[in-house]
């Protein structure tokens, strides 16, 4: 069996992988900085500390792949000038970290998988719809992006097979944008932000693990994917579904633009601005996606 490290194991999409993975019959090493938890035969913790550039070397034992989802929440606070420095560097620091450790410990490393957002195309709300090739964007979320992609390059550039998803907002009733939403969709509440017409691309998280059982089944499978669902919705259409899904409707109207900018600041950006984001790519490399309507989504998360 195939051993997998994977840093950054213990939020959302970490915890809905590691158990997709070991019903795969994968063995996962995960890397955590607190004290955790019940291991199982086919799944392990190991701590680390990125701040002082330190891993337990026996995580990488055996390890052939190593999937990072680092990075500290980019929606959790303000964007102060300190919290945007904490982004980036909890991003940058523990791809260095595990760089480093890859190559200090000569481990025979085959596949390298990490992470991005459609982020990298910056915070507009336009018709163009974004492909892998597209300009990256000139404001702080496409900046974090960039730097976060080139950091992951340095395995790319050894030789180690690399692979990046540019995620949209990940569904999955166990955390994220819908757990937050959802209580309020179930009180008949418009969920709709400003003028509710900027887009949402987004992947179930069912769909998401699924993804990564199926690069570390296809060899060819690297470069960089968008990784979102073919289906573009505006933020009133997501709210109009997910009130649904709960046999709800609202009259109220959509929270205003001036309200979130001024509870938000510069963060604002990311609830009241999207675009439409190709997946083709993704889907001619031979993917198939199971939830790839929104309504199938929603109405499989109650």
């Amino acid at each position: 069996m195939k051993k997998i490290l994977i840093a950054g194991g213990t939020g959302f999409v970490g915890k809905a992988l590691i158990k997709h993975l070991v019903n795969c019959g994968y063995i996962v090493h995960v890397l955590t900085r607190g004290n955790n938890i019940s291991e199982t035969e086919n799944m392990h913790y190991f701590r680390w500390n990125i701040e002082k550039a330190v891993i337990d070397g026996k995580a990488f034992d055996g390890v052939t792949i190593i999937i990072n989802l680092t990075g500290v929440n980019i929606g959790e606070k303000r964007w102060t000038k300190k919290r945007k420095v904490e982004i980036i560097e909890s991003r940058i620091k523990a791809i260095d970290l595990l760089y480093q450790y890859v190559n200090r410990l000569n481990i025979g490393l085959d596949t390298f998988i990490s992470s991005s957002a459609v982020g990298y195309y910056g915070a507009v709300t336009s018709t163009k719809i974004f492909t892998e090739i597209s300009d990256s964007g000139d404001d702080f979320l496409a900046s974090v992006c960039e730097q976060w992609e080139k950091a992951a390059l340095q395995f790319e550039n050894s030789d180690i097979a690399t692979t990046i998803l540019r995620k949209g907002v990940v569904l999955g009733n166990e955390g994220g944008m819908y757990q937050k939403l959802a209580p309020l969709a179930k009180w008949g509440i418009n969920i709709a932000l400003g003028n509710g017409r900027q887009f949402l691309p987004w992947i179930d998280i069912r769909d998401l693990v699924r993804l990564y059982e199926f690069i570390l089944q296809t060899d060819e499978i690297r470069g960089v994917f968008n990784v979102v669902s073919s289906e573009h919705i505006t933020m009133n259409d997501f709210s109009k579904i997910l009130l649904q899904s709960f046999r709800k409707t609202s009259i109220l109207p959509n929270a205003p633009a001036f309200l979130i900018q001024l509870l938000l600041g510069e963060m604002s950006v990311m609830l009241l601005e999207g675009s439409k984001v190709s997946n083709e790519k993704l889907k001619k490399a031979g993917f198939q996606f199971e939830y790839n309507t929104i309504e199938k989504s929603l109405f499989g998360l109650k």
